[in-house]
């Protein structure tokens, strides 16, 4: 500004008036800092030189007259904003260089491939030292806060996840959900496998290690747990803990052992590591295994190659990530993966020479080798540790307990609601009692109310029963915002919600899920695992996809509904809403950026993502789930327990589907199963986590049932139906009609049906 005034002439000041001496002098600035900064262009003219001509001596020709100062200004600035311009443009070109190169240069430096073993956190009877084997246990308050500080550490590590595998036992299961949950990345599906359960105990399953060394000798327990070729001794076939063992539907076409050793674990893990974890990893991929002591020490045997001996010395903490990297060159030691070789060496296991460790464990060593202390003593001592010290605990190591009687609670743990269950030896499988309890009565009211509407001959035409269940309440469903792709996380409230739903199947006698179906959005993904933990079928195989996923609300998306309805009014707002064919505004760009993350990679391209989607466009894409995956699975299990009826003489027992999904999507798979019309839709209020059920006949095709509120013809609702129209109506109410005018104004209309002698809504916006 001080270069720009030296050139201006006092005369030519005095001669402006006051409005065009301030644009000459900007217009002055903006030549001289051209003049200073921009590069010579074609045709050797700077760009201060091509703003201005300039008289004998420097000096920058001043017009007189207003106009063509407004005009030398205009020249100045348009060559201003194309020197801005450039500048950007130079200076994202190479930040985009800079980028390309750390990229290259991290991709350089990055392992091929990744593998994290992480133990479940502390279970119940890790925390009475006694040998767990193939009971169910659970995990305890500390265990769900180790697990979720092993999601944190992950975090931390920067890791992101492709796939997770796990065994069929809730301990681990949980671990792996709650780190996911921690992590999130809820939408990686978890797989579940038998050759992950933990080595069967034999008979010492459920005994105290203390207890057993002093049986049977401090030598000969940690051969049992220790050695390669060392089985324990086999429980009896018609003991309690074994027929519990045996009988549990998650190992009805699997052979029960009755004891093993380490070897016959190592050899059921080969045959998943050698088809799936090992193809995984030479695909570049980062693969999560949460599962059990024993069978990481088979893992851990196989991928640092040790030998029988050395594998004694192995000790792995609950809830400790441990890190294996793989490079496909390099000069690290092979690893039994074709192609790749461990990245390098991070010590050795047990202080033992040779016995190289090539995993990193993600916490400090020290601490680490303070709790593989604490495991070797605990035939010495009884005693419990955990990684993760609680705020009121004075530190990592203390007298084990064992609970004196079974039973379950809910335990707040870091603001959110978890089920934490104690079971002693003498108990395996135990109920929320109040959850149960309040189940229990909604069932009665649901009888109750059904009680005269018996159809004879309907349960013989019954071969599958389809239940859809929308999420529990979640934090948007709160504050009354349009939610669409977004994924905010269920409340307390929607927790609590999902767990009863799955309380309520469990008092209803639906003993298995043959398939849960579900999105790749949080609030329906918990929904799922919360309903399965309460029905003790935490093992139930799980599959997500984005066909699932709420409709695409478009620029609502993120947005309080009665802001939505004082901008486009009420009548606008519910077509959008409940209409069949009325699509809000798209998504901007920020929206789709902020929105579409890596866990739909696999679906990008043509016209996915949706930018905005109606109540057709969602149905639209339902039908390939519906008559595809869904169809599918029904059939599958049809066919399943048709088997199992023929093999046992037994009578036919009817399989369940679970769909776990947002209010539209249900809406949208409602229409299409029942065939209502455009006016009929609009009507359908789906509760938060109150089973919607649908029985199939053998074509698949759903029974009537007079249990069936209009509109709905075959569907009914699993719940006190008191309950049910309170939620309803709590629904119906985010868009209340007291905004409006007249009732003319909105779409949904409420009036008084004189000949049914009750209000009735009708839908007045086709």
């Amino acid at each position: 500004l001080v270069l720009a005034a030296r050139q201006l002439p006092a005369s030519s000041a005095r001669q402006l008036p006051a409005s065009c001496l301030v644009l000459e002098m900007l217009s002055l600035l903006t030549v001289t800092a051209l003049a200073l900064s921009s590069p010579v262009r074609p045709g050797g003219r700077t760009g201060a030189r091509a703003a201005a001509a300039r008289r004998p001596g420097g000096a920058v020709l001043l017009s007189e007259e207003a106009g063509d100062a407004d005009a030398a200004l205009a020249a100045a600035e348009r060559e201003l904003q194309i020197a801005l311009a450039e500048a950007a443009a130079a200076r994202e070109a190479a930040s985009a260089r800079k980028e390309t190169a750390a990229r290259a240069a991290a991709e350089e430096e990055a392992p091929h491939a990744r593998l994290v073993l992480v133990r479940h956190g502390q279970s119940e009877w890790n925390l009475a030292n006694r040998f767990t084997g193939w009971v169910d246990v659970d995990l305890t308050e500390q265990g769900i806060l180790e697990a979720r500080e092993a999601g944190r550490l992950l975090a931390a590590a920067g890791l992101e996840i492709d796939e997770v595998h796990t065994s069929l036992m809730r301990r681990a299961i949980r671990s792996a959900v709650l780190m996911l949950s921690t992590l999130n990345q809820c939408w990686l599906p978890v797989r579940k496998h038998l050759e992950l359960n933990e080595q069967h105990a034999g008979l010492l399953t459920g005994e105290n290690k203390v207890s057993c060394a002093q049986k049977w000798g401090v030598d000969q327990v940690m051969a049992w747990r220790r050695n390669f070729e060392d089985p324990p001794p086999e429980i009896a076939a018609d003991s309690a803990i074994q027929r519990a063992i045996a009988t549990d539907r998650r190992y009805d076409a699997a052979r029960v052992p009755s004891r093993e050793c380490l070897s016959a674990v190592s050899r059921r893990v080969a045959g998943l590591w050698e088809g799936t974890i090992a193809p995984a990893l030479q695909e570049g991929r980062t693969v999560l295994v949460v599962t059990h002591g024993n069978t990481l020490r088979a893992l851990v045997a196989y991928l640092d190659g040790l030998a029988p001996e050395d594998v004694y010395h192995v000790d792995l903490p609950t809830a400790t990530p441990l890190l294996y990297e793989f490079d496909a060159d390099g000069a690290g030691a092979e690893a039994p993966v074709a192609g790749l070789r461990h990245a390098r060496e991070h010590g050795v296991w047990g202080e033992r020479e040779g016995a190289a460790r090539h995993g990193r464990f993600l916490v400090d060593e020290s601490r680490v080798r303070a709790a593989q202390q604490a495991m070797r003593q605990q035939v010495l001592q009884d005693i419990a540790y955990s990684m993760v010290t609680a705020p009121t605990e004075d530190g990592e190591i203390k007298t084990a307990f064992t609970a004196p009687e079974a039973r379950q609670r809910l335990s707040m743990i870091e603001g959110e609601g978890y089920t934490v269950r104690q079971t002693p030896p003498a108990y395996f499988f135990q109920e929320s009692e109040r959850l149960e309890e309040q189940a229990r009565s909604d069932l009665e009211e649901f009888r109750l109310s059904t009680r005269l509407l018996k159809v004879p001959g309907q349960k013989k035409r019954v071969r599958c029963a389809l239940v859809l269940l929308r999420h529990g309440q979640s934090s948007f469903n709160h504050d009354k915002i349009f939610t669409g792709w977004a994924d905010p996380d269920l409340t307390n409230r929607g927790r609590e919600e999902a767990r009863l739903a799955g309380k309520m199947l469990k008092v209803a006698g639906v003993e298995r899920i043959a398939m849960v179906h579900t999105s790749l959005l949080k609030r329906a993904i918990k929904t799922a695992w919360l309903a399965l933990d309460e029905m003790d079928l935490q093992w139930t195989p799980v599959q997500n996809t984005w066909r699932l996923n709420e409709r695409n609300y478009g620029e609502l998306q993120g947005r309080v509904k009665a802001d939505c309805v004082k901008a486009h009014g009420l009548k606008q707002v519910q077509r959008w809403r409940r209409g069949f064919s009325d699509r809000p505004p798209p998504w901007s760009d920020a929206t789709l950026v902020e929105t579409i993350d890596r866990r739909y990679d696999l679906y990008r391209g043509g016209d996915f993502p949706p930018r905005s989607e109606s109540l057709e466009d969602c149905q639209q894409r339902l039908r390939p789930f519906l008559y595809g995956e869904l169809g599918e699975s029904m059939r599958a299990a049809v066919d399943a327990a048709l088997a199992d009826a023929e093999a046992g003489g037994g009578e036919y027992e009817v399989p369940t589907v679970l769909v776990v999904a947002s209010e539209n999507v249900l809406r949208g798979l409602v229409m299409e199963i029942e065939g209502m019309t455009q006016e009929q839709i609009p009507l359908v209020d789906v509760p938060y986590a109150v089973p919607l059920v649908y029985q199939l006949d053998s074509a698949l095709t759903p029974v009537a049932t007079p249990w069936a509120e209009p509109p709905l013809r075959a569907g009914w609702y699993l719940g006190d139906p008191t309950k049910v129209r309170a939620v309803q109506a709590e629904i119906q109410a985010d868009l209340a009609v007291e905004d409006a005018d007249d009732e003319e104004e909105a779409c949904l209309v409420e009036s008084f049906d004189d000949e049914r002698g009750e209000s009735v809504r009708e839908w007045r916006c086709s």
